[in-house]
């Protein structure tokens, strides 16, 4: 749960602003900061991190190749 006393400051000045200007409750501020949050697409980055891209141009360099070997005659 949201708590007020939980914000920063700045936050809080301007949630204040937004429930005096529109007369709403603290609840209804926030849930129509969330509704708008999510109708700008939010929720496509509230996820975890992505996992790091890498190429794949074949195994690692050393990894399973064996180099040039002495000849053993």
């Amino acid at each position: 749960m949201l708590e007020y006393e939980r914000l920063s400051p700045a936050t809080q000045k301007k949630v204040d602003g937004l429930i005096a200007a529109n007369g709403w409750t603290f609840e209804r501020a926030m849930e129509e900061i969330v509704i708008e949050g999510i109708a700008m697409g939010g929720l496509t980055s509230a996820g975890r991190p992505k996992a790091k891209l890498v190429d794949i141009n074949g195994p690692p360099k050393g990894l399973g190749q064996k180099g040039p070997t002495s000849d053993p005659n």
